[in-house]
């Protein structure tokens, strides 16, 4: 099977549509939110973006939650204070960001009771990493 970098991953591979991305990046927008008010349910949905980010890399993930929780782009993270430099470059950043995201659908989905991990069927790439940050592309047809 041919292998392909995460960073080459397309929202369109994922199956995420531009409003699924919106209500993704909305649900992250929360985080600090939520955290703070700090019932179970809340705190679940931090545990559910946490994982979504170290599940995404593991060396990436205090990045990814930067990220993705305060919206800060890849040029406000690239030398930040108090995270040290990021290991990694743009392309190859915003290719992970787009992976978290995946795994939170996937997460988020599979906390509703969702089987298909979207409210519709889609063709959905599942994405594999070794160490040489290439992935290994894999097709399935939710039903």
């Amino acid at each position: 099977m041919k292998r392909i970098r995460v960073r080459n991953i397309s929202w369109k591979d994922y199956g995420i549509s531009v409003q699924t991305q919106r209500e993704l990046k909305e649900f992250c927008f929360l985080y600090d939110e939520k955290k703070k008010r700090g019932n179970s349910q809340d705190l679940t949905d931090c545990k559910m973006i946490e994982e979504a980010a170290r599940e995404s890399s593991e060396e990436l993930a205090p990045y990814l939650l930067k990220s993705v929780t305060d919206d800060l782009s890849y040029e406000y993270l690239e030398f930040d204070d108090t995270l040290g430099r990021i290991p990694v470059g743009k392309t190859d950043f915003y290719g992970y960001r787009r992976k978290f995201y995946a795994c939170l659908l996937k997460k988020n989905s599979i906390k509703r009771g969702d089987k298909s991990g979207t409210a519709r069927t889609y063709v959905r790439y599942t994405i594999t990493s070794n160490d040489t940050d290439t992935g290994q592309r894999e097709r399935e047809k939710d039903i």
